[in-house]
């Protein structure tokens, strides 16, 4: 993995600041009225040319109950905001690759904070079918559960998709719930694909990312599935940082700089992926033990060890593969694949 440079850390370190903070936030004078009542299931119109259509999205949101839906035509496109969720609800847009989301609208160094596309603050929310671009912090940022992101671009963001919980590099609390899902995103040139921050069963599947700093990145999760992923030219493909039980399943992991790294991980689960043309397939490093020890000590977790196993290195193999460790001096604590695939996986 490509070691991450002085910007990207104080990023992290203030969304998880900011994620921690987060609460209600006033919402904003209507500007036009919807032609339909807010009650319950109703949807509001935001851009077209129906009459009393909303003009911009966050004061449709502003006036929806929950469960209502918040649909999002693309003729107005693209529409310059930053938007926050603050009602469990339905955002919809037309048409993935027309329905735009601009998230630059901030630019000044005090504000960078504000450069999301679409902060999900509540729970029960689901965001689908737009092009998230532009955002010096994240596409799409979720510090709530239960919640649904699908069929949609992430591009040129600093994060695309940011699931943000509790204390990075600490094992999660069990307040912190999670349980959102990450699935049929397209998610190209972010410095981060999906940052995950603590947090429980989070489920990332079928997405495609390229042209990253990380593809996936894990900090102090638990429980995460991250399965049936194209992960394809990135400096690195999967990182797995203190997190414990994650299933890594059938995912093409094809042509990044280094396929998939663990860092002090424990029961966690590589299995039955492709590894094709990485420059490195995969590393493993379990030094710092202390870190791992904390899992047993504060959640009651039984330590175990990291298994990788059925995975496709690059060709037919006949004997186990080597997961070598990372580190001048940890050449000879690697981990083995003992039963290496002779064939790829079809995996759609």
């Amino acid at each position: 993995m490509k070691v991450l440079n002085g910007r990207m850390i104080s990023f992290l370190v203030c969304m998880l600041v900011l994620v921690s903070t987060v609460g209600p936030v006033s919402t904003s004078v209507l500007v036009e009225r919807t032609s339909h009542s807010l009650m319950s299931g109703n949807i509001l119109y935001v851009g077209g040319n129906g009459p009393n259509n909303y003009t911009k999205i966050q004061d449709a949101v502003d006036n929806a109950s929950s469960g209502d839906t918040v649909f999002v035509f693309d003729e107005s496109s693209p529409y310059v905001e930053n938007i926050m969720i603050n009602t469990s609800l339905s955002l919809i847009g037309e048409d993935k690759e027309t329905t735009i989301i601009n998230g630059s609208t901030n630019t000044s160094s005090e504000n960078w904070t504000l450069n999301f596309g679409v902060w999900v603050a509540a729970d029960n929310v689901t965001v689908r079918g737009f092009t998230i671009q532009y955002c010096n912090l994240s596409g799409i940022l979720i510090s709530s559960n239960n919640n649904s992101i699908t069929d949609n671009i992430l591009l040129d963001d600093f994060y695309g998709i940011a699931i943000g919980y509790g204390n990075e590099f600490q094992p999660p609390s069990s307040q912190y719930k999670g349980y959102n899902t990450i699935t049929n995103n397209l998610i190209i040139r972010d410095d981060v694909g999906i940052y995950v921050a603590g947090g429980w069963s989070n489920i990332i599947t079928g997405n495609i990312i390229s042209e990253t700093v990380s593809g996936i990145m894990l900090v102090g999760s638990m429980n995460s599935n991250i399965s049936l992923n194209i992960i394809s030219k990135n400096d690195g493909g999967i990182d797995i940082w203190a997190s414990y039980n994650t299933v890594v399943y059938r995912n093409n992991i094809s042509s990044n700089k280094n396929g998939v790294s663990t860092y002090f991980t424990s029961a966690v689960k590589i299995l039955q992926n492709n590894f094709i043309g990485n420059n490195k397939n995969a590393e493993s490093t379990q030094w710092l033990l202390w870190r791992i020890q904390l899992f047993k000590n504060e959640l009651n977790l039984p330590l175990r060890r990291n298994v990788w196993n059925g995975n496709y290195w690059n060709g037919p193999r006949s004997l186990p593969y080597i997961i070598p460790a990372s580190g001048l001096f940890l050449r000879f604590r690697f981990q083995v694949d003992w039963h290496p695939a002779k064939i790829p996986y079809d995996i759609p």
